[in-house]
């Protein structure tokens, strides 16, 4: 898959097992903006773009413009204090929400239900029928899961300011220094991201 940067926008090319690929573009517009041409205005931003993308674009058909996604970006403007209250839990964008930037929402809710299955009793013990088992069960995920979505939070909003940078000479030195940098290097700046998962030590219930 690649993903292109220009001045303050972005296009996104992901290719299918089927032959298909799945496209995705972003700009920076006024909240709530939509238009009635999808196609066209796809074609105005980015039709002079690098190939393979205007090439895509001739690709999309004659497709219904309702059958397109036109989804304004936000993620959580500042991270809960907690992930859980007594018995009810948060998991996924309610607990994290965060722009699609690193392509981690999804991923971060499935480590959430990973976790949440780890420490909570199973459903014919003992424990589990106790009223302290499963508060203390998810006071126990908030201290698991509470550092890692924040810090993937704040580096998916990083990586969506740089992606939306407009002055010229911002984006000239954004591009000269991703180009500077090393591969090796790029890929273990996302060791954290991708293998920084862990799962926490058992959990006793008082």
């Amino acid at each position: 898959m690649s993903e292109t940067w220009g001045r303050g926008e972005r296009f996104g090319v992901t290719p299918l097992a089927d032959g298909r690929f799945y496209l995705y573009a972003t700009a920076l517009a006024p909240a709530g903006t939509r238009s009635a041409d999808p196609r066209a205005e796809l074609r105005d931003r980015f039709g002079a773009w690098h190939d393979p993308i205007p090439a895509l674009l001739e690709r999309v058909g004659g497709f219904d413009p309702a059958d397109v996604l036109q989804n304004d970006l936000y993620d959580l403007a500042a991270p809960l204090p907690r992930l859980h209250h007594g018995r009810i839990v948060w998991i996924g964008d309610a607990a994290h929400a965060m722009a699609p930037n690193l392509g981690q929402g999804g991923c971060q809710a499935i480590e959430d239900a990973v976790v949440l299955a780890h420490l909570l009793p199973a459903a014919d013990t003992e424990a589990a029928a106790a009223d302290e088992a499963v508060p203390a069960a998810l006071a126990a995920y908030t201290a698991a899961r509470r550092d890692r979505t924040d810090a993937v939070g704040r580096r998916a909003r990083r990586v969506g300011r740089l992606g939306a940078l407009r002055n010229p000479l911002a984006v000239t030195a954004r591009d000269l220094a991703v180009r500077a940098t090393p591969n090796r290097l790029a890929l273990r700046g996302m060791d954290d991201l991708f293998n920084g998962f862990r799962l926490p030590g058992p959990h006793r219930t008082p």
